[in-house]
């Protein structure tokens, strides 16, 4: 028998219960070891942006730890940096030629907080 591939409608529904099941178990480690904070960092988050962002705006993700850029966008543009952060602000190595900046709330909301030229940030 032949397994059936997802949908991307699919995907992006698993995504998110994913998503919830790791804040679920961060807040419950954190309950658990009062003061200790098991917040998501790193390479962890940068993955989770680029994967929502490729999502959100049909991107083709480049490998992993590409220098400077994550993604290809569907117009054509080959240089689309994606950072997603939890807190108010981001850091950036190199001025991009296309910026997308995703912000995940405590309640596992994203919003865009940014869309458009890397040289305006």
């Amino acid at each position: 028998m032949q397994k059936r591939q997802k949908t991307r409608g699919e995907e992006w529904s698993e995504v998110g219960y994913l998503l919830g099941d790791l804040y679920h178990i961060v807040n419950r480690l954190e309950e658990l070891f009062p003061g200790r904070r098991f917040t998501p960092d790193g390479h962890l988050v940068g993955s989770i942006g680029e994967a929502l962002a490729s999502y959100m705006f049909d991107l083709q993700l480049l490998r992993a730890s590409e220098p400077e850029h994550d993604a290809i966008a569907a117009d054509g543009r080959t240089k689309v940096q994606i950072k997603l952060t939890q807190g108010k602000s981001i850091a950036l190595r190199s001025e991009p030629e296309h910026l997308i900046v995703l912000r995940l709330d405590s309640d596992l909301v994203i919003e865009v907080a940014y869309n458009g030229p890397g040289a305006i940030v």
